[in-house]
């Protein structure tokens, strides 16, 4: 089968490289781009780019490229360009496992009290503490796709009660219930995990805002590894300092890099990290380019088609 030529966009290019021609031969062309000048400077009007949809932006405009593959879950560089004359996929199905393990390391911690516990030990105290438990909980999961049915699933085996929040309300697998945006208010006040995993969207956009986290329990615990947009920083801020939220973890800001004087860095019982709940690793996306590439040879449908009106 004859392939055409392949643009790789990544800081991991050159593992790209080597697994992509690992698997179909040396006779296939890549070129790649490791940094944004090199992309800019490399490019030569391949018609499949592999890569970070950042990356990618920066030449899709002048680009006559028919397909991008994304090697991110958001696709938000791309949707926000005026060419989208082209096929754009997401990794669907990659990082289910990856966010599912960050969310509930992160609950379970918030439970167990490890954080207290370990203040104890620095003080050398011998205090008992009783912890808190996942099972017969209600976990909120705002977005009920890939990640979110991943993260509904592995729940489920810890007992948690899952529901969901999507556009439609559509049932789906592993979610004892799904709620429609316009039932948000009954979504959030029966949760005591509250689990963001939409997409950067002007629908999406500070959601979680002052009014909204009011109709929250106070023992609620909010985790966010979708997009910063979601939620109002400075709401989230006073209701912690106020006691009105029992914890927040943050993968993701409105800001990143997260500014030195941004009030969330000293907010209480909030964790903190850098866009890193989960990695885009090539050894797993590559498995999915593949079987793509062999669809878009075929002329066959791609697997995690966006929808450039959607922005998903």
């Amino acid at each position: 089968m004859k392939y055409p030529p392949i643009f790789i966009t990544s800081p991991d290019s050159g593992e790209y490289s080597a697994l992509i021609t690992e698997m179909l031969g040396p006779q296939v062309e890549i070129s790649v781009a490791s940094t944004l000048e090199e992309t800019k400077n490399l490019y030569e009007q391949q018609p499949i780019i592999i890569g970070r949809p950042d990356y990618a932006s920066e030449i899709i405009n002048t680009a006559t490229v028919r397909w991008v593959q994304s090697t991110w879950a958001g696709v938000t560089p791309l949707i926000k360009m005026a060419n989208t004359s082209y096929a754009l996929t997401s990794v669907k199905g990659i990082f289910g496992p990856q966010m599912s393990e960050y969310v509930i390391g992160h609950i379970l911690a918030h439970e167990l009290k490890i954080e207290e516990r370990q203040g104890f030990q620095k003080n050398r105290e011998w205090r008992p503490l009783i912890s808190g438990q996942m099972s017969q909980k209600t976990a909120g999961i705002m977005g009920t796709g890939s990640i979110g049915s991943a993260v509904a699933e592995a729940m489920n085996k810890l007992g948690v009660k899952t529901i969901g929040l999507s556009n439609s309300g559509t049932l789906r697998p592993h979610f004892s219930k799904v709620f429609s945006q316009s039932s948000f208010v009954k979504f959030l006040e029966q949760i005591d995990y509250l689990i963001g995993i939409l997409p950067d969207l002007p629908s999406t956009t500070d959601l979680i805002n002052t009014t909204t986290l009011k109709r929250m329990k106070k023992t609620a615990l909010i985790i966010n590894v979708g997009r910063g947009n979601l939620i109002d920083e400075n709401a989230l801020c006073e209701a912690l300092i106020s006691d009105n939220l029992a914890g927040a973890v943050l993968d993701v800001t409105k800001q990143e890099p997260l500014d030195k004087g941004h009030g969330l860095w000293e907010a209480p019982n909030l964790k903190l990290t850098a866009h890193t709940a989960a990695e885009s690793r090539p050894k797993d996306i590559v498995g999915l380019f593949l079987k793509n590439l062999n669809c878009f040879v075929k002329g066959e449908t791609l697997e995690g088609l966006v929808d450039f009106e959607k922005g998903y």
